[in-house]
């Protein structure tokens, strides 16, 4: 089956149909990609950053020596690091 136009139809040609399915694949990793990264509109947006500061884990800019000592304070606990690693 081929689901790209406005319509399914039904492929009968062999070669047809492997190029259906390698372009279906080319569509899907596309698709993939597109989903996780985010445009540079959210990225800057007023709205998402005021957001995520009134988070409570939301520090803002901050540097890594200050996050290993915010880390360091707050102990060990699951789930709570460094997410730049």
């Amino acid at each position: 089956m081929d689901f790209s136009g406005c319509t399914g139809r039904v492929i009968e040609n062999p070669s047809e149909v492997l190029t259906v399915a390698l372009e279906e694949a080319q569509a899907w990793r596309k698709k993939t990609t597109h989903r996780y990264s985010l445009p540079a509109a959210c990225q800057s947006s007023p709205l998402s950053t005021a957001i995520h500061c009134t988070q409570p884990w939301f520090h803002g800019r901050i540097s890594r020596e200050d996050t290993q000592q915010l880390i360091g304070r707050q102990g060990l606990v699951d789930g709570y690091g460094d997410p730049r690693g």
